[in-house]
């Protein structure tokens, strides 16, 4: 991962100016072993719902964004897993989204969200959070693009994954 983010790194660092970069978010899940590796390069931080413990781990950035600087000075974090563990990745248009009052769905309501709704399955927190932030947003709607993936960790039996199609604008 950390090669890859390196080369990453490199290559869109050579080709634009020092005000263009990427937010890149890379994990990696291992079944076998229970836990996951990620890079978090300076993307929102994915949610870590640890159905044991009830407990909400945020997976901050542990490098700045791609092509940033000439060189990645990077850590791959890690966290272990348990059956029925969730993961959630979405992008800043779900927790940036805003009502008429100009207020933002923010990181708290997605986080409640997630704890309220971990113990469906990943499709249906998908759905729940997706329909939350655009409740919230009301007639305004998404005023940026909104995508949300959720991991269900069934280690006994395999990863159920949900993925939202995309909604709003870039």
């Amino acid at each position: 991962m950390l090669e890859l983010v390196r080369r990453l790194n490199a290559g869109i660092h050579s080709t634009s100016d020092d005000e263009h970069y990427v937010t890149l978010l890379l994990v990696e899940i291992d079944a076998r072993k229970r836990a996951l590796r990620y890079v978090n390069c300076g993307h929102n931080p994915a949610l870590l719902f640890q159905a044991r413990t009830g407990k909400l781990t945020r997976l901050g950035s542990s490098c700045p964004p791609v092509g940033m600087f000439s060189e990645e000075f990077c850590e791959l974090a890690s966290a272990n897993l348990s059956a029925g563990d969730v993961l959630v990745l979405y992008t800043d248009g779900v927790t940036e989204a805003q009502n008429r009052f100009g207020e933002q769905f923010g990181a708290e309501r997605l986080s409640d969200v997630v704890r309220r709704s971990s113990f469906g399955s990943a499709e249906e927190l998908m759905s729940n959070i997706v329909q939350d932030a655009a409740d919230f947003c009301g007639e305004t709607g998404f005023s940026d693009d909104v995508t949300v993936v959720v991991v269900k960790c069934n280690l006994d039996q395999s990863l159920a994954a949900a993925v939202s199609p995309g909604a709003g604008s870039n």
